[in-house]
């Protein structure tokens, strides 16, 4: 499958452009062809067991996600690997790859703090591959353990064709997994890469085709270990190329006045002006924009900027906000643009502190320039529940085609939701782009859950 149609990143799904066919659908476990949902309660209660954590699914169908759809998958369920223990946090982390190459998505679930033992070694994390086929997951494997370290945590995964081979590969913490995949876990071949350059602390890392070519590259930010004196430390962005040979070495990006930019703390990428190329979108508390082209990202200009002062953008530009929290992009109205989705959990409604919202920006030929900004929270019209303090609304952001018409829907947890039981809201999308008619919000009543500090919506795939 060409890496341009499997980007990925924290909550990213791959855009069409002006010129595309209808959009593969991404995240489909079952196979039907319309795209599924998990998230993740890592620190859900569990057959009494604490923070045992569990993955809730709704699946796709014509008329999009269902909640009469739905299934919760614990280390206790049918052939599903694993020991249902306090602690263990299943659900840590949750990435989204056709792993094994039989045409279904298959779901890799981290377990940061499970305690396990291989090769006589004590181990912490593990990392346990769903496999996808036409019932759902019905079965998995716990992946075999990584050379002689005991942190074996799959936190910061990202999956794309690294290589263009056609085979999905996995990229965690400098190690590259080229699949295919058998169905031990083991991958067909294993290297390393550099991915941030000198002494400096690798903080995100997304997956896409900048360039255009079919493959995928990385993109990475990094920070200084140490602060200055005012207590900043610099962020740096990095590319590295994919080819057939795999990633190339980092290539460190700089904008037009020979300063290392400066992103703040979200990435993500996705096509927002429609050129079949991926662009960097980055957010903290305003959103930038860096574009694709044939040769890497177009660091010989400064990044465009919107933030909510923007003309056509609703709300208005407060401290405290911090619009792009978290970051999503896909064709949500249908035209072929990259459209953007970004949280602002610390969003103030009123004298509601920290409810939370997240903000919708449409992409077109140019990219996003902030026309057409929607926003949307829990005091929104026929949006269900109500805007309470805390409840950081939009703290965690994601999109899937769950009606396969080729429209991304918008999928936003506030994990604060009811003293971090955690809840998740589904809008729809249509040709006008998000809408919050038949949206709907489910929780631990609907999934048959422990609610109690579960902190539904913890993590979506990458």
């Amino acid at each position: 499958m060409a890496a341009a149609l499997v980007a990925a990143s924290v909550g990213v799904l791959p855009t069409g452009s002006a010129h595309a066919a209808t959009p593969t659908v991404r995240q489909d476990f079952n196979g039907d062809g319309y795209g599924d949902l998990a998230v993740a309660a890592p620190d859900a209660t569990v057959n009494g067991r604490a923070k045992a954590g569990y993955v809730a699914v709704l699946y796709g169908s014509a008329n999009g996600l269902r909640t009469t759809a739905k299934k919760v998958y614990t280390q206790a369920s049918a052939g599903i690997p694993g020991t249902v223990e306090a602690g263990d946090r299943f659900g840590s982390d949750l990435v989204t790859a056709d792993l094994d190459g039989d045409g279904y998505s298959d779901l890799q679930v981290s377990a940061d703090d499970e305690r396990w033992e291989q090769g006589g070694i004590a181990r912490e994390g593990s990392r346990t591959v769903l496999w996808g086929g036409p019932d759902g997951f019905t079965s998995g494997k716990v992946r075999p353990a990584v050379g002689d370290s005991p942190y074996q945590s799959g936190g910061g995964t990202v999956t794309g064709d690294f290589n263009g081979d056609g085979h999905q590969d996995l990229l965690d913490n400098g190690r590259v997994e080229y699949g295919p995949f058998g169905r031990g876990g083991v991958p067909a071949d294993t290297t390393g890469t550099q991915l941030v350059d000198g002494d400096l602390d690798l903080v995100r890392v997304v997956a896409g085709d900048v360039d255009g070519d079919g493959i995928t590259d990385l993109v990475t930010l990094a920070r200084s270990f140490d602060a200055d004196d005012e207590g900043n430390r610099g962020e740096h962005l990095n590319f590295l190329r994919g080819s057939r040979h795999g990633l190339r070495p980092l290539v460190v990006l700089r904008d037009a006045q020979g300063e290392r930019i400066r992103p703040g703390h979200t990435l993500a990428l996705g096509d927002v002006n429609g050129d079949r190329r991926e662009d960097i979108v980055m957010g903290h508390g305003r959103l930038s924009f860096l574009f694709g082209t044939a040769s890497g990202p177009a660091d010989s200009l400064a990044p465009r900027t919107i933030t909510q002062d923007t003309p056509g953008m609703p709300g208005a530009d407060e401290a405290g906000d911090v619009l792009g929290y978290d970051l999503a992009v896909g064709d949500i109205n249908g035209d072929g643009y990259g459209d953007v989705l970004a949280g602002d959990p610390y969003e103030d409604l009123g004298t509601v502190q920290q409810a939370g919202a997240f903000v919708v920006v449409p992409g077109g030929p140019d990219g996003p320039t902030g026309a057409g900004g929607r926003l949307l929270a829990q005091n929104s019209a026929d949006v269900p529940g109500t805007a309470e303090k805390d409840d950081r609304f939009g703290g965690n952001v994601h999109l899937v085609d769950a009606g396969g018409d080729g429209r991304a829907e918008p999928v936003v947890a506030a994990v604060g939701e009811d003293a971090h039981a955690g809840g998740v809201w589904v809008f729809r999308s249509g040709s006008a782009g998000v809408t919050a008619k038949g949206s709907f919000a489910f929780g631990a009543g609907t999934l048959g859950t422990v609610a109690s500090g579960a902190r539904l919506g913890d993590r979506f795939p990458r």
